[in-house]
């Protein structure tokens, strides 16, 4: 897999700025007409349509549709720009990614959506796809070159303010001004989203010929592959960037291509339960279905290579792995494992079913659970012989979605819970030859395994099943866990340290004598110190004000580092010092500072001792002193700006504690691009949620690994491998990793939520298919 990066050796920024901002100030002006070339085609189309009606129902409705439009179309015209505006600001103030997708509709949104709220989803989804197709190729093209003109380092249509959902979002947002019924609107948005795809992709066009009339010119594309190299390919013909086009249906499950019953309402209806009044399967098919299964998996010849053949699938299965595995045959097994689930005459009494269901219920049941498992099971982040091993529980799925077919939308229910616990406990090997992937599978198929030939009849057997691998997995999960909650506890007190410093910080800040003291004391107070006292704070557990009298040293350093004060009391300064310098070295050991980080503060404090043991000049303008350093020289006293509170400083116990990196990245990575952050260079953490796993560069070798705390201020970030092992690092790094290719972030959905929005993406599918 290879990400698209667009290369633009863009027009100088100015130029490229004011041009860009004239397209929308222009396109803006004229969308007056733009709106009104819209309307006057729908009205056309909707005659056409008028006219080819075949029944007098249709004839009277298209011809409503298009009376209101007349009528209509002029406050339509006169509304679209102030729609088209606030659509524009909106989309450069949140700069959202554009998607390719039908809908955002998601699964386990469907039980809480009416059929109105249906209605409308298709209604957009259809309008997005008309669109997708009408702008297909000019799209593309447009995003570089309005990338390049603003002047960005790769393609970013999001930032892209005339993309076309912008337009069809203004489009909308009139419509539904319109004092008109639900069905002449229903009626308009066909016509309208067709007619607006014609007219932005004439729009397009022109506005590319600007762009290039302006010297932004098309550019190469850069891709990353997986090994995070980059290769440079010039633009196609037309200067269209690969991977741009519009999603493809061959992308579809063939399933929901070849049946189209399973549509968005009908989906949501089975969710909710009310498609579940069909009658069981008659006990016989149940004993057909049971017998079938156990004579394909179990019977002489399931398994040929394994002798002698035994009935104990749990028992015989592990073995076969074991053996399998020496003989480098574990494909063999798992592919017959997923042929026999796929005959007619197999486990796949599956097949049987299907031909003769029970009711509509049923029927759409068998299909989503054919969906989810399908989906599951080419899901590429998945390992291969776990993505057999869940096709081997289709029939179990099968048994369960006929006796509880609510199951796919109760993200608790113990059957989705125990996919969910595989597929994301299986994330965490990255190859088969991974530590510990051996005894996952073996845990698998002598736990879980035994579901392929159950009966079932309700979630109790799958309940039984995922507390078994629970307790299988619980030893290596409790080392993982006691090497997570160290690390968290190590991170959590840098950073309520970190807080209560900066709390201190601002508290010395405003003392008077900060700035009749050079820089390198009020930075060392300001940075080092406050750390020592906020330690101190934190770790005394009696409560007194100012435990170990860290603050008391304050006053002290200040005093001592005036030369103009401590020369009229000499006597004081001598027996201060020797305290001085031994509370200010215990309580920079009390955080394991850095001793080399504190050379330059000690030094000038010493010199400024040994100045107030020299007599004052006699002339009133004081004569450098050229045994200070240059730094000393340097920061003439004045009040010190306040240190950024930006991440918290981690001491070393606590680096080691929890794997901190805070490290250059790996010299070898591609250089980044910045694209993590926004436009005005304040760092933001990337999109990552709790879970998510990744593939880390660490120390030259990649490693596997999930995110398992963020910080509350979003300023740290731990992550957990399959082992225990540890890594945490700040924001900055995060964002660095991640641009140079160092980190690759796995798409962050779960597998099995991704699987069910795919049977919802499917259903949508087939609801614009039967509807047109």
């Amino acid at each position: 897999m290879m990400d698209a990066k667009h290369v633009t050796p863009s027009p100088p920024a100015d130029l490229g700025t004011a041009l860009h901002q004239r397209l929308i100030h222009d396109v803006l002006t004229d969308s007056r007409h733009f709106m009104e070339h819209i309307a006057e085609a729908a009205r056309q189309s909707l005659r056409a349509r008028e006219d080819m009606a075949r029944t007098a129902g249709e004839h009277q409705a298209m011809l409503e549709a298009r009376q209101r439009l007349s009528q209509l179309a002029p406050v339509m015209c006169e509304r679209y720009p102030t729609a088209l505006r606030n659509a524009l600001d909106q989309a450069i103030a949140q700069k959202q990614k554009s998607t390719r997708a039908l809908s955002s509709i998601h699964f386990d949104d469907l039980e809480l959506m009416d059929e109105t709220q249906i209605s409308e989803s298709v209604e957009r989804a259809r309008a997005q796809q008309m669109l997708a197709a009408a702008v297909d190729g000019p799209q593309a093209d447009f995003d570089a070159l309005m990338s390049a003109a603003q002047g960005l380092t790769t393609v970013r249509p999001e930032h892209n303010p005339l993309r076309p959902e912008v337009f069809l979002q203004a489009l909308q947002s009139v419509v539904a001004q319109m004092q008109t019924t639900n069905q002449v609107r229903h009626d308009w948005m066909g016509h309208l989203a067709q007619a607006l795809g014609s007219e932005l992709r004439k729009l397009y066009l022109a506005l590319i010929e600007r762009l290039r009339q302006g010297d932004v010119r098309p550019v190469g594309f850069a891709m990353r592959q997986s090994n995070g190299k980059y290769v440079y390919l010039a633009p196609s013909e037309g200067n269209i960037a690969p991977g741009f086009g519009p999603e493809k249906e061959e992308d579809a499950p063939q399933a929901a291509q070849a049946d189209a019953r399973l549509t968005l309402d009908r989906l949501r209806r089975l969710l909710l339960g009310e498609l579940t009044e069909a009658p069981a399967p008659a006990p016989a098919a149940q004993e057909d279905f049971a017998e079938r299964f156990s004579r394909e998996f179990e019977g002489p010849g399931a398994f040929p290579a394994l002798e002698p053949p035994s009935t104990d699938f749990a028992a015989t299965v592990p073995a076969a792995f074991e053996a399998l595995q020496e003989m480098n045959q574990v494909d063999h097994m798992m592919q017959r494992l997923g042929e026999q689930r796929a005959q007619p005459g197999g486990a796949a009494g599956y097949a049987a079913l299907r031909q003769h269901p029970g009711g509509l219920g049923q029927a759409l049941s068998m299909e989503v659970v054919a969906l989810m498992v399908d989906n599951i099971a080419r899901d590429e982040r998945l390992l291969w012989p776990v993505q057999q091993f869940i096709r081997t529980l289709e029939p179990a799925l099968l048994q369960l979605a006929l006796a509880d077919p609510r199951f796919f939308s109760h993200k608790d229910h113990p059957a989705r819970r125990l996919l969910q616990e595989i597929t994301n406990r299986s994330l965490a090997f990255p190859h088969t030859k991974a530590s510990g992937f051996d005894s996952f599978m073996q845990s698998l198929l002598q736990i879980a395994g035994s579901l392929a030939t159950a009966d079932i009849d309700g979630q109790a057997p799958f309940e039984r099943i995922l507390e078994e691998l629970k307790a299988a997995w619980a030893e290596s999960e409790q080392a993982r866990e006691r090497e997570r909650q160290r690390a968290i506890e190590a991170l959590q007190h840098a950073e309520q340290r970190h807080l209560l410093a900066a709390q201190m910080s601002r508290e010395i800040w405003l003392l008077p004598q900060m700035d009749k003291v050079p820089g390198e004391i009020s930075r060392f107070l300001l940075g080092p110190w406050v750390k020592v006292m906020a330690q101190a704070r934190l770790t005394d557990p009696t409560g007194n004000a100012d435990p170990g009298r860290y603050r008391e040293t304050v006053d002290a350093l200040l005093w001592s580092a005036q030369p103009e004060l401590t020369r009229a009391n000499t006597s004081q300064l001598a027996r201060l010092v020797p305290k001085l310098l031994s509370k200010l070295r215990e309580g920079l050991a009390s955080i394991d500072y850095p001793p080399a980080q504190t050379h330059a503060f000690f030094d000038l404090l010493m010199q400024l001792h040994q100045e107030a043991f020299r007599p004052a000049p006699a002339a009133a303008p004081r004569p450098p002193q050229p045994t200070l350093p240059p730094a000393a020289t340097g920061t003439a006293p004045s009040r010190p700006a306040l240190p950024p509170d930006d991440e918290p400083w981690i001491a070393p116990s606590e680096a080691k504690e929890s794997g901190f990196m805070d490290v250059a990245p790996d010299p070898q990575a591609p250089p980044a691009t910045n694209d993590t952050n926004d436009t005005d260079g304040a760092p933001k953490a990337p999109p990552l949620d709790i879970g998510t796993w990744v593939n880390l560069r660490v120390n030259g070798q990649w490693e596997r690994m999930q995110l398992s705390w963020i910080g509350p201020h979003n300023t740290l970030f731990l992550f957990t491998g399959a082992s225990g092992r540890t890594q945490s690092m700040p924001l900055r790094l995060l964002n660095r990793l991640i641009e140079q290719g160092t980190m690759h972030v796995l798409t962050q959905q779960t597998v099995v939520d991704s699987a069910l929005d795919a049977v919802a993406q499917a259903a949508m599918r087939n609801s614009l298919d039967s509807t047109r």
